[in-house]
């Protein structure tokens, strides 16, 4: 085996037929990091046939003048159950970071330590403390087992819808009654998907603006979004919105039902007047309909006020061959009856399906699985479509130069006091 760079087509080739490869650890964040100017590099290790068998996308940055930080995010991509192979690139590393005067490396691999599902109970273990253990012994401090968002750091809880073997219908079937409810609502009331091009960003970003606002979080900038919109290999940015010339229609081709349904049950009744369920039945139609009116003004109005489209959500993702990953999201609070987070979520899924990706990726929640949790509504809705957490290993930390790293991290302390 031999420590190496990588060209950006060994590298890609390699990440690309590797499960549990994060969108990161790819080439378009090779790209993107060097159009930002960071220093950025692929390393990784190459077999005695010349093949590739582990690969990293490293990025550095200056710390205390002279030295730099390394970080591997989500990285590096390898076989992890391969325990000469991970003592070797681990070992490999260091001179290659020393070289380049690295302080310390960070790591984060993409590896789930646990399954659970969303109130927290543990469905499955992946044994993963032995591999702690070596990574410790090469001198690797594991950060541990930690919950919660912070500004730098990789979340470590990832909520996954598994798709392999499913289909629409059973995936409809799984999910709990209102996201059943909801995903059927958006097919029935005439909310439409597309996506967007890069020159409709901005409705987009518009979307995240509000919903920063309103929900109090703290949202990327523009720059963020577009420079992933250009340099990865597949982003999608899908819009919900009422297709008035759609909607209408369908509701007024409801009325008519209703009327029909009414006036057939009102003639019933004629035959049989003490006929109490025939009673019930017909104020029950006289309900739906009155609803359905209801509904008819208001799309009336809104198409006089809108146009023949109003666009109500929007979302970003971010694909590879591994997994769909709805990364952002953004609605408008006025509309959200019209559900048009759900019509975004089930048409992505529905692309997850086409597309044979098995993996479909809600991203990120805290860990705290308690009524008390600072996301509990966000974890409630993924928890909806029968989705599962994964816990990931979480980070570890190489000191390169130790003495001066100690004089760091003892700096970084007294100045938090």
């Amino acid at each position: 085996m031999k420590f190496t760079n990588l060209t950006t087509g060994e590298f890609e080739t390699f990440t690309n037929k590797m499960p549990y490869a994060h969108f990161t650890q790819a080439v378009g964040n090779y790209e993107l990091k060097l159009s930002e100017g960071t220093s950025t590099y692929l390393v990784g290790v190459k077999d005695d046939q010349d093949e590739v068998i582990a690969a990293c996308l490293l990025t550095s940055v200056p710390v205390m003048k002279k030295f730099n930080y390394f970080y591997s995010n989500r990285g590096p991509v390898m076989d992890f159950d391969n325990k000469e192979l991970v003592d070797f690139f681990f070992k490999e590393i260091v001179p290659y970071l020393k070289n380049k005067k690295g302080l310390f490396f960070r790591i984060d691999p993409y590896l789930p330590y646990q399954l659970r599902d969303h109130d927290g109970n543990i469905k499955k273990t992946f044994n993963r403390d032995g591999l702690i253990k070596q990574f410790e012994s090469l001198g690797y401090e594991h950060q541990g087992f930690t919950t919660g968002f912070h500004p730098i750091h990789q979340i470590r809880w990832h909520s996954v819808l598994e798709l392999e073997g499913m289909d629409e219908k059973s995936l409809i079937k799984n999910m709990d009654s209102l996201r059943k409810r909801n995903t059927k609502k958006v097919q029935k009331n005439g909310v439409k998907v597309r996506f967007l091009s890069e020159d409709e960003m901005p409705i987009f970003r518009q979307f995240m603006e509000d919903t920063t606002e309103k929900k109090d979080f703290n949202d990327r900038g523009d720059d963020f979004y577009y420079n992933r919109l250009k340099y990865f290999d597949n982003v999608k940015v899908p819009l919900a919105y009422i297709d008035f010339k759609t909607y209408i229609p369908q509701l007024e081709k409801e009325h008519e039902q209703y009327n029909k349904d009414i006036a057939k049950a009102e003639k019933d009744l004629e035959k049989k007047p003490d006929n109490q369920k025939t009673v019930n039945k017909i104020e029950n139609l006289k309900q739906q309909r009155e609803a359905n009116e209801a509904k008819i003004k208001e799309a009336q109005q809104l198409q006089q006020e809108h146009g023949d489209t109003l666009p109500i959500a929007a979302g970003f993702f971010i694909i590879n061959p591994f997994e769909v990953v709805y990364y952002a999201g953004g609605s408008s609070n006025e509309y959200r009856h019209f559900a048009g987070s759900y019509a975004i979520q089930w048409e992505m899924i529905k692309y997850a399906l086409d597309h044979n990706i098995n993996r479909y990726n809600f991203y990120g929640i805290s860990g705290d699985f308690s009524e008390e949790a600072p996301d509990v509504g966000v974890i409630k809705f993924k928890k909806g479509y029968n989705a599962d957490v994964y816990e990931y290993i979480g980070d570890f930390v190489k000191p390169i130069n130790k003495p001066v790293y100690k004089a760091y991290t003892t700096i970084k302390k007294v100045l938090k006091k």
